[in-house]
C-alpha cells in the first residue's frame, strides 16, 4: 500500500520500509499469522506513517480488514487521513481518530483487535499513563491477537516489557533491530531499535 501524498520528512520512507522488515521478522519468530478478516489498532499513531508497512506486513492479502489510528494531536490525524485512506484497497476500511490512545475502553462500538500497535512508545514519560493503556490494549485483543511495540531507547522498552509483563501479557517474540538508523539528539537512540511481540496471556 503506497501512500496517496508523500511523507512529511525526508528519510520516513526508508525508516519505515525497514520497520516492514523488521515486523516481518517479529512475525515469524512469534510464528503468527493474521486471521482472515483482521482488525488492527494503531495506538499514539500520530501522522501513522507506518499504516503501509504495519498492513502489508500484517494482512498483504486480506480483502476485507478494519484498521483504525488513535492520536490526540488533531492535525497529525487529519494528515494520517489524507495519506491513507485514498490508498486503501477496496474491501480495506481505514479510520484515524483524535482522541486519547489510553481511554480505548471508553470507545463504543471498537471489535476484538488482531493486532494493536504502539510504536516508540515513550514509557518513561508518563509510565502511570502507559500502564493504562498497555492493559486497555491487552484487554481488547481478540484471542490469538498480538500487541506490538517498538521503542528508541534499550531501557526505556525494558521498561516497558516490565509493566507489560506485570499486566499479565506473554511475551511471544522479541527482535532487536538490525538496521535502526541513529538519531543524534540523544546517545542511544534510534529508530524502532527493538520490537517486542505480547499475546495477552
Amino acid at each position: 500500500m503506497q501512500p496517496a501524498i508523500p511523507f512529511t520528512f525526508p528519510g520516513i520512507g526508508a525508516d519505515v520500509g525497514r520497520l516492514g522488515a523488521l515486523l516481518g521478522l517479529g512475525l515469524r519468530a512469534a510464528g503468527w499469522r493474521a486471521p482472515a478478516k483482521p482488525a488492527l489498532l494503531n495506538l499514539a499513531c500520530g501522522r501513522a506513517d507506518e499504516t503501509g508497512v504495519l498492513l502489508a506486513a500484517v494482512a498483504a492479502r486480506a480483502t476485507d480488514l478494519f484498521y483504525l489510528g488513535i492520536d490526540l494531536r488533531p492535525p497529525e490525524i487529519a494528515e494520517a487521513r489524507a495519506r491513507w485512506i485514498p490508498a486503501a484497497a477496496p474491501g480495506w476500511q481505514l479510520d484515524f481518530r483524535a482522541g486519547d490512545a489510553a481511554r480505548t475502553d471508553r470507545m463504543k462500538q471498537l471489535p476484538p483487535f488482531d493486532f494493536i500497535f504502539i510504536r516508540h512508545q515513550n514509557y518513561w514519560h508518563a509510565p502511570a499513563v502507559w500502564e493504562v493503556l498497555f492493559k486497555n490494549a491487552l484487554a481488547a485483543l481478540a484471542p490469538g491477537g498480538l500487541l506490538a511495540i517498538t521503542s528508541y531507547f534499550d531501557r526505556e522498552h525494558d521498561l516497558a516489557s516490565a509493566c507489560l509483563l506485570q499486566c499479565g501479557a506473554v511475551r511471544r517474540a522479541e527482535v532487536p533491530h538490525p538496521h535502526s538508523r541513529p538519531l543524534p539528539d540523544a546517545p542511544g537512540k534510534s529508530v524502532d531499535r527493538r520490537l517486542a511481540l505480547f499475546s495477552a496471556g
